[in-house]
């Protein structure tokens, strides 16, 4: 496909708002942005002791050392696994909710106060309860990430249900589609771009809520790590476990997410 589009009422071609060459100015602008991050971060660090601020050297020392003794490679595994799991089940609740939600009005007034209580608690609420019910363990982090996930899901299916342009269904009547291939041709990709925003979102907060509930209730992942290293006061390992959550986050969004959503909105402009 040609990366120009012609203006309209011009001959003259214009440069697509997306396309390969933004993406590498995105790609530069964000290495750019990640360098001086750690040049700010370097000049903070400089004359502070270890304890207080680690320099990026002695968080890059210490991230070599959790993975020269394998806890590092272990423990992010075991946080992205109770983290995968507990977002699928919250797919699974949050979309067929959200669906009924997008198409009855009953339901969706009936659902207001949970999901307006839902999204009022914090999460440490959320982690007590569940220790309450569930004792310390893995349970407990799957049922808190459910419980934080589901509400976001559940608005963005729901509105985009509402917006599906009724033209098409009625004109998918016309045709006598049918219900499977009307849900596969019209509803699927009506809703599918709302759907993915509010994954991307439940991703990286399914990480942070996974690493909060394994600090308290616990006894592996990275959040009981990074209670480790807080009870040994190695704070530069509690920056390196910071910087490989964000190192997980960044690529489940851009190795992942971002091409699950170039394939299925791909009869849109590329981006």
């Amino acid at each position: 496909m040609s990366a120009t589009v012609t203006a309209v009422g011009s001959g003259a071609p214009t440069r697509a708002p997306f396309g390969p060459r933004r993406e590498a100015g995105d790609r530069s602008t964000a290495v750019a942005t990640l360098l001086g991050a750690v040049v700010v971060w370097a000049w903070f660090a400089r004359g502070q002791p270890e304890l207080i601020l680690p320099s990026p050297a002695e968080t890059a020392r210490a991230f070599a050392d959790l993975a020269r003794e394998g806890v590092l490679v272990s423990e992010t595994l075991r946080t992205i696994v109770r983290a995968v799991a507990a977002v699928d089940i919250a797919l699974g609740i949050g979309v067929a909710w959200g669906t009924l939600n997008g198409v009855s009005r009953w339901a969706s007034a009936a659902s207001q106060t949970a999901l307006a209580s839902l999204m009022a608690l914090p999460p440490i609420v959320l982690v007590v309860v569940g220790l309450t019910w569930l004792g310390p363990g893995a349970a407990t982090t799957r049922l808190v990430i459910v419980l934080v996930a589901v509400p976001l899901i559940v608005v963005a299916v729901a509105e985009a249900v509402r917006d599906i342009d009724a033209d098409l269904l009625e004109m998918a009547a016309a045709f006598e589609l049918g219900r499977v291939r009307t849900l596969r041709h019209v509803v699927a990709p009506a809703i599918a771009s709302p759907v993915l925003a509010a994954a991307s979102v439940v991703v990286g907060q399914s990480l942070r809520v996974a690493v909060m509930a394994e600090l308290l209730s616990a006894a592996d992942g990275i959040g009981a790590e990074v209670a480790r290293a807080r009870a040994n006061v190695e704070t530069a390992d509690v920056f390196a476990w910071a910087l490989t959550l964000i190192a997980v986050v960044l690529v489940v969004e851009l190795a992942v997410l971002r091409r699950l959503t170039r394939r299925s909105l791909r009869w849109r402009l590329p981006f």
